[in-house]
């Protein structure tokens, strides 16, 4: 509500302060009176809203609570900033980002950055100010706040409006408008249409800017959004101005001053002071242009003279930001690194883990590890039946003799896609060494799939391989042991399955032999 309606959040952020102090919920207070200190700074009203903010960090001091507390130290900066303390805001913008810092809130570390290109803009630094504003952008966009994005694209466009690119701050505005009349977001709708109409001034077009400002004002008075109100005021009068209509311009430029010096506005009302004095002197009144003069040129020195000593704080409270930015930086850089190391540490780990559990030629699972998941299956197998096959090829010596042994490891290597689309997912098929290879059959439905299973492997080992592009033909001697008729451990079972598959060889190899039975 503070951007849509602020008079409404007012009575909001009231009623939750009452709320939580009847309940004695002391955060909730703390937060009720942040945002009544945003609600009351959007209509201008500075020292209500610094009093406000002050309520908030006195409760986060004392439930230390450390976003609460950048929240409110930000709040503070927005107020004194519009006071015209430059120097103090950034302080308290300083003091905000290391708090939100500390705390991990990265949101609220770019919110205080938001607010301190908006005091760089105010002490002339627009290249600065427009470098941190492009900056909160991205990171808002990344972190999916809405919000904040169109706040910053809003202070990009004033950044432009600044430097002196009226035309560019045109299109960003065209761009941005209907964003933000969409979203019925009315302070930042108030603020990009005083600006519009600054620049369509600025760009002679003077009729339009007139209809913007006429369009706007309405809004701007009724959510109390004072200080951009009396911009669009001296803007209005200076169309007037442009087309000879001094005496239409003068009690607006009028307005313009009285709403600046009843909310605390120096420099608006300087400047309102400086288009009087024009306006007079335009219509004659030279005495009353005069006066205006003096106004303005007193308040000038005043402002002036405050001035020397902010900028040296300033700069001073720059310099700590900028070590502070240097710091957030190398702690993300560390983070990452830390973040990094752990990764390949953990990369490491697991490759380790694989290297001592797995073959390292074919990838399949090695004797340990497979003797490791033959016991556990047989702790889980419960009434199920639990498969051991062992298969040797027949003929892998003439491939080696013939071809090499690169050859050899190239027919090795095709054995683990040759032989796991015969099993299910829950099977395990590992390579002990050699050319022998085993595999797990765990929860059989009964006994016998154990040589059903096996004669689709000798079926698949049977097909002609193509080894350094040649076609070459290999056999399979299988030996099949079944839990618990044939063993009840690993040690019995591949014993068990191993003679078997000596059984086969002995008859002429290429077939399936079963320890219990044919």
């Amino acid at each position: 509500m503070m951007v849509v309606d602020p008079r409404k959040a007012v009575q909001v952020a009231q009623d939750v302060v009452a709320q939580a102090q009847r309940l004695g919920d002391e955060i909730r207070v703390g937060q009720g009176y942040l945002k009544l200190g945003g609600a009351l700074f959007f209509q201008s009203q500075l020292g209500e809203a610094r009093e406000a903010f002050d309520q908030a960090l006195v409760i986060a001091r004392a439930q230390g609570n450390q976003i609460l507390e950048a929240r409110a130290l930000n709040g503070l900066g927005n107020v004194v900033s519009y006071q015209g303390d430059s120097a103090r805001a950034l302080e308290y913008f300083l003091h905000s980002s290391r708090v939100a810092q500390e705390a991990g809130d990265e949101l609220g570390r770019v919110r205080v950055l938001n607010n301190i290109a908006a005091v760089w803009s105010e002490l002339g630094e627009h290249s600065s100010a427009l470098d941190a504003h492009q900056e909160v952008v991205t990171v808002a966009e990344q972190l999916g706040d809405e919000s904040l994005r169109d706040s910053a694209r809003l202070n990009v466009m004033v950044d432009h409006s600044n430097l002196g690119h009226p035309e560019r701050a045109l299109e960003l505005a065209a761009e941005l408008v209907p964003v933000l009349q969409g979203a019925d977001v009315l302070q930042h709708l108030v603020v990009a249409q005083a600006y519009r109409a600054h620049n369509l001034w600025k760009t002679n077009q003077f009729e339009a800017a007139q209809r913007t400002v006429l369009e706007t004002l309405p809004v701007a008075e009724d959510i109390g959004e004072q200080a951009h109100r009396c911009f669009m005021l001296s803007t209005l009068a200076l169309t007037y101005q442009v087309h000879g209509l001094g005496a239409q311009a003068l009690p607006i430029a009028e307005l313009c001053l009285n709403v600046a010096r009843t909310h605390s506005l120096p420099s608006q009302e300087r400047d309102a002071l400086k288009l009087l004095a024009d306006i007079r002197e335009t219509l004659g009144d030279w005495r009353g242009a005069l006066s205006d003069l003096r106004a303005y040129h007193r308040l000038e020195r005043l402002i002036h003279a405050e001035d020397v000593d902010r900028k040296t704080r300033f700069l001073t409270a720059q310099f700590e930001l900028e070590a502070l930015r240097r710091e957030a930086e190398q702690e993300r850089r560390r983070t990452r690194q830390l973040l990094e190391d752990h990764t390949a540490l953990r990369e490491d780990h697991a490759l380790l883990s694989h290297l001592a559990s797995h073959d390292p030629l074919t990838g399949l699972a090695n004797r340990a590890f497979f003797r490791g998941r033959v016991e556990e299956a047989l702790k889980l197998a419960g009434d199920h039946p639990v498969g051991l096959l062992f298969l040797d090829l027949d003929g892998f010596k003439k491939v080696n003799d013939t071809l090499g042994h690169d050859a050899g490891d190239d027919l090795l290597r095709q054995m683990g896609p040759r032989l796991r689309p015969q099993l299910r997912r829950e099977d395990l098929l590992a390579r002990p060494g050699g050319d022998e290879f085993t595999v797990l059959l765990s929860s059989l439905g009964a006994p016998g799939d154990a040589y059903q299973v096996a004669s689709k492997l000798l079926g698949a080992v049977s097909r002609p391989f193509t080894v350094l592009g040649q076609d070459v033909s290999v056999g399979a001697s299988i030996g099949v042991a079944v839990a618990p008729q044939d063993g009840l451990s690993f040690t019995e079972l591949n014993q068990r399955a191993d003679e078997a598959m000596y059984r086969v060889k002995r008859r002429g190899r290429g077939g399936v032999q079963c320890a219990s039975g044919n």
